[in-house]
């Protein structure tokens, strides 16, 4: 685990994640426009959600890492992977300073001296590796440098659930990873769906009289940049290579990404029990 702190001016800011882009399976033109979105949209930042590159899932990487006698040939997969790999990173190179970091999926490559796709992908970049779980503080400063308010994300790829087959189980996933750490806002991805929405909290402040005041947090699954279903015409002379979600008969995926708006403003600053308090408003859209 690896929490860090990301700095952005007071006043709007607009974050975009993307997660399971499944390079170079991607629909392009899609990953493209979520490229513009970050690049154009003033203080917008994003993140990884994993899956940023569609090489393998766990038991098919177990199976043939447990084959060691050909180290050459994995050598020479790992050369074509890395190849690959520096394509995504040629794209993503013009956004690479508003990418808060990368987490880690349950698709992508294991090179030879034990690293993973996504930590190449960060090094071409220059970004952070924060592996399975993001832990993010962003700290919001005035003119002078001070941090007049700050939240906490809270990303991981599945959640610790792989996800059911109803948007109220991904849903409740969302919800529970509210258990295990407590953060203003929550993305997941891995099910290819986007869901956003909003739910309060009541506290009371920790100085002065106490008051009862409310802390809406947001809950993010971020959605996907790779087609569930392939038009690819089955036929009696060709092999016939169904995706996931026909074999399993999921729903399509739903493509694109979820957009979050950070709005904050001052409403007060008298009192013993509201100094420079800040009002903080979420809106998701899609």
């Amino acid at each position: 685990m690896r929490p860090i702190a990301h700095s952005l001016p007071f006043g709007r800011a607009t974050f975009i994640p993307a997660g399971c882009i499944h390079w170079p399976l991607t629909e392009k033109d899609l990953l493209k426009k979520w490229i513009k979105a970050v690049k154009d949209t003033p203080k917008a930042f994003t993140m990884l959600m994993g899956d940023s590159l569609d090489f393998a899932r766990t038991h098919y990487r177990d199976h043939i890492r447990s084959y060691r006698a050909d180290q050459n040939s994995q050598l020479a997969v790992d050369e074509y992977v890395k190849h690959d790999i520096g394509k995504l990173a040629k794209l993503l190179m013009p956004i690479k300073d508003r990418i808060i970091g990368a987490i880690l999926g349950n698709h992508h490559h294991e090179f030879a001296d034990g690293t993973n796709g996504e930590q190449f992908l960060c090094q071409l970049l220059g970004i952070r590796y924060l592996g399975p779980v993001g832990l993010i503080r962003v700290e919001f400063r005035d003119r002078s440098g001070r941090t007049r308010h700050s939240m906490v994300i809270y990303a991981h790829h599945h959640g610790g659930s792989m996800g059911g087959r109803t948007t109220g189980a991904d849903a409740n996933a969302l919800e529970r990873s509210e258990t295990t750490f407590d953060a203003d806002v929550y993305v997941l991805s891995h099910t290819h769906r986007r869901i956003g929405f909003k739910l309060p909290k009541l506290e009371i402040t920790s100085k002065g009289r106490p008051i009862v005041i409310e802390r809406t947090k947001a809950f993010i699954r971020s959605g996907a940049f790779l087609k569930g279903y392939g038009e690819d015409n089955p036929s009696t002379t060709r092999p016939h290579f169904p995706t996931y979600a026909e074999q399993k008969a999921l729903r399509p995926t739903d493509l694109g990404y979820v957009t979050l708006t950070i709005d904050l403003t001052h409403v007060g600053n008298n009192g013993p029990n509201d100094p420079n308090r800040v009002k903080r408003e979420f809106t998701v859209s899609y």
